[in-house]
């Protein structure tokens, strides 16, 4: 059976669910102006959505200080989640017990639902990351610890989300750190940076730098393609993505993108990479020749995405 996607196009204020083999919409909800970041639990139910309220972090504003839950069976906002003064979240996860950790890029704070399914209010634990203007981060699986990207200090600070008495240790990889890809299992924390053009490969035990390498203009995103043992980064002003060999930083394989791009996941398999590009596309692309297979049409600036299972759209046949 096709797969479906949920997508959130921020600049139409909505999120989407978009057949993947065919383009064909599924439905649209309306949300608060320039939602951003989203994450989904463990057995697809609700989606917890950053109210970031503003188009870009370059923009000044603070209304966005709310996490909407979506009910993604039923295509609809079960439970806003206040946020207080803690404006613009960004980042947004999950740990491996369903945990919701929520970063405020207004406050440099991430915030802890120890229980987010109890739609009630208030957080359980509120820590400061240590960083100014905390963008994005990496969480481990038993949420111990936390790695936030600050993107005016210029560093990555790794801090217990569960107790702000132990001060955050201070990773300086360059200008405007965005990007992060964990691998827990492997030890090491990817870092890329927008500003200085890099790569950092970070040692999670030892908080050191390993190595670095170079990359196109404007990597604000990096993934890892396990199957391979690749890197990619998506390139936003550079209007490109690419292909790097994990273990040596070479770049493989740079292609250009028809309007600059905003996000990018990989599904599964690790056979195909799906990127959101503002011109209103998402393109889907083979991981090993790079031929781009599908495009469909969207709503305003297409951003992150989620792939959802076989069949999933089952749920929403009696919602017309």
């Amino acid at each position: 059976m096709a797969q479906s996607m949920m997508l959130i196009e921020k600049c139409s204020h909505c999120v989407s669910w978009y057949d993947i083999e065919t383009g064909a919409l599924q439905g649209r909800l309306a949300l608060p102006d320039y939602p951003h970041e989203f994450v989904v639990d463990a057995d697809y139910h609700y989606a917890y959505v950053g109210h970031y309220g503003v188009q870009n972090s370059g923009i000044d504003g603070t209304d966005g200080r709310s996490v909407i839950v979506i009910d993604i069976r039923k295509q609809e906002i079960v439970h806003t989640y206040d946020l207080g003064e803690h404006a613009r979240p960004h980042g947004i996860d999950l740990d491996g017990q369903g945990r919701l950790y929520v970063l405020s890029e207004w406050t440099g704070h991430l915030l802890v639902k120890e229980n987010p399914r109890a739609f009630d209010q208030g957080w359980d634990h509120i820590t400061p990351t240590g960083g100014v203007k905390s963008h994005l981060f990496a969480i481990t699986n038993d949420g111990g610890t936390a790695y936030s990207m600050n993107l005016m200090s210029g560093d990555v600070t790794v801090f217990d989300p569960y107790d702000e008495g132990v001060a955050p240790v201070s990773i300086k990889t360059g200008e405007k750190p965005e990007g992060r890809c964990l691998r827990e299992e492997a030890g090491i924390l990817y870092t890329s940076q927008r500003i200085s053009n890099t790569v950092a490969v970070i040692d999670t035990e030892t908080l050191e730098i390993q190595r670095s390498f170079p990359t196109p203009d404007d990597p604000c995103r990096i993934y890892y393609d396990g199957k391979r043992n690749r890197l990619v980064t998506m390139n936003h002003f550079g209007g490109s993505f690419s292909v790097f060999d994990e273990a040596t930083g070479e770049m493989l394989h740079e292609q250009k993108t028809p309007a600059n791009p905003l996000a990018l996941c990989i599904d599964d398999s690790c056979d195909y990479a799906y990127i959101a590009i503002d011109c209103e596309q998402v393109q889907r692309f083979n991981l090993d020749t790079f031929e781009v297979v599908q495009t469909f049409d969207t709503g305003k600036e297409p951003d992150v995405m989620v792939i959802l299972p076989d069949g999933f759209s089952k749920y929403w046949e009696d919602l017309a």
